[in-house]
């Protein structure tokens, strides 16, 4: 898979191409421990296993791309052969030049990524075992065909597997400022990331584009923002 044009999801390739990416990699590593106790979900329940395929959505910097690669690439594990690989996509020019530089930092040969969008690539049919995403599916413009074509792009019998934020009133990192806004100014209604808060909402979006054996698990952990008022 090589780079693509223009993205379908044109507003967000902006975002993530401008301040925002730039953003994200200047504070890459604060980012990284205030996720510390949440990607150890992702990776549990994805069960990477030796010589497996790896998509990487809305990879970023490339951290769980890394982590996918080790684990898909590991010959020490089911499949001796080591022959997996993990792709990592995103719209982000800036980010993916971070991700190849970690990785290349890194040593991990079967890492690769591509700069394209979920939603309007044209990946391989049933070219993945599994696909991941750590935060990044709230961003498609189109949810409905971003995991349509994420499905087309996984083997039968693949899988899926992401994390999204909860609703905010169970999550104290987003509930408690915005009630502390909220007492002084109107608050923007919601957005279309909302939905990924529903889980009813989920499992309907990911059956009506052809996904089986929902399971949506709720996830409580503490995260970490910061050692000092700076942080």
């Amino acid at each position: 898979m090589g780079e693509v044009g223009p993205a379908a999801n044109a507003a967000q390739a902006q975002r993530w191409n401008g301040a925002s990416g730039q953003y994200w990699i200047e504070h890459r590593e604060r980012h990284l421990a205030e996720h510390q106790n949440l990607t150890p979900h992702l990776f549990r329940r994805a069960a990477i296993a030796a010589g497996e395929r790896v998509l990487d959505v809305g990879c970023g910097c490339g951290d769980t791309t890394i982590m996918a690669a080790r684990s898909a690439g590991d010959r020490s594990r089911e499949k001796p052969d080591g022959s997996g690989i993990a792709v990592g996509l995103d719209l982000s020019a800036p980010m993916l030049a971070v991700a190849r530089r970690l990785a290349g930092q890194a040593g991990t040969a079967n890492a690769r990524f591509v700069r394209g969008d979920a939603q309007a690539r044209p990946l391989r049919w049933a070219a993945f075992d599994v696909v991941i995403s750590n935060f990044g599916v709230m961003f498609f413009g189109d949810p409905r065909v971003a995991f349509a074509s994420l499905g087309a792009a996984v083997r039968p019998h693949g899988r899926l597997v992401f994390l999204c934020w909860q609703d905010e009133t169970r999550n104290e990192l987003f509930n408690i400022p915005s009630r502390a806004f909220g007492a002084h100014m109107r608050l923007p209604g919601p957005s279309a990331g909302d939905l990924f808060a529903d889980p009813g909402q989920i499992t309907e979006l990911l059956h009506r584009t052809g996904w089986e054996d929902v399971q949506v698990a709720s996830v409580n952990e503490p995260a970490w923002l910061g050692s000092d008022v700076h942080d």
